[in-house]
């Protein structure tokens, strides 16, 4: 018995070594707040998950189901982190997809580890990653299990860093290793383009939804390095970190936390 996995809704199962999540990364994933036993933003994380394995065509269990496990798993007196693995299942060697695959359900439990609170006041120093976000056409910015370029850029960035910015292959801003980037320009939040990859989170999809709640238009640009360095002030959000104000990138810098604020503040007051 385990305390902080289930397979399939059992937490003595095993993963058949020919999953062909663990073969191929066939297969996409999500990561979650849980607070006193809630998924955090469920309803979003939910929609991606199906949106992005209706795009791979991988049979997502039902939302009962996901909610059952979590609910197993998690436990009224403790916050963690969550995180959704569903694959399409397991098969003989080869990557065609035989027909009639059972997918795998994987839940898996962290520690919670909040952000230190000056973070949120001071901003982070960020860097420009030597690995580019790979080419996943046409899947787009799908969360599928492939995420060796975010493993590579993550072990290069400098100890003076907090994240990297990954760049596209044309050259042009795509996501950090863990976070989504977000840049205001006076009263519109840009989002780079994801044309070649990359990962579309749920707190961009949020903010794409409540964008106008706060006062913002908010749309996805083509955003060159030299775009965003003109921003009047630059995020970067993830599912647990929330929003954190970035203070410099190369010899670039920024001073103002009021759009992090903002949108922590949202964040915070949605279910």
């Amino acid at each position: 018995m385990n305390d902080n996995y289930l397979i399939n809704g059992e937490s003595s199962s095993s993963l058949n070594p020919f999953d062909r999540g663990l073969a191929y990364g066939d297969g996409v994933f999500r990561t979650f707040k849980v607070l006193h036993g809630t998924p955090q933003h469920w309803v979003y994380h939910f929609d991606k998950l199906c949106s992005d394995a209706a795009a791979l065509n991988i049979t997502l269990p039902t939302q009962e189901i996901l909610l059952s496990d979590i609910q197993q798993l998690f436990h009224n007196n403790e916050n963690s982190v969550g995180k959704w693995i569903i694959t399409r299942g397991s098969s003989e060697r080869g990557y065609r997809i035989p027909k009639n695959l059972s997918p795998n359900r994987i839940l898996l439990k962290s520690t919670y580890q909040p952000l230190e609170a000056s973070i949120y006041t001071d901003g982070v120093c960020l860097e420009i990653s030597p690995i580019t976000v790979a080419s996943h056409l046409p899947l787009g910015p799908i969360k599928h299990l492939s995420r060796l370029e975010n493993v590579l850029a993550r072990e290069a960035i400098s100890s003076t860093s907090f994240d990297a910015i990954m760049l596209d292959n044309a050259g042009d801003v795509n996501e950090c290793t863990s976070h989504t980037v977000v840049a205001r320009y006076g009263k519109t939040l840009h989002f780079p383009q994801q044309k070649y990859g990359g990962v579309s989170g749920v707190s961009q999809h949020i903010l794409l939804m409540h964008a106008k709640d706060m006062g913002f238009t908010c749309t996805q640009i083509t955003m060159s390095p030299s775009t965003l360095f003109e921003a009047d002030e630059i995020v970067i959000t993830n599912a647990i970190n929330g929003a954190v104000p970035v203070r410099q990138i190369q010899k670039k810098e920024w001073n103002s936390t009021k759009l992090a604020y903002a949108i922590n503040t949202l964040f915070k007051n949605l279910k």
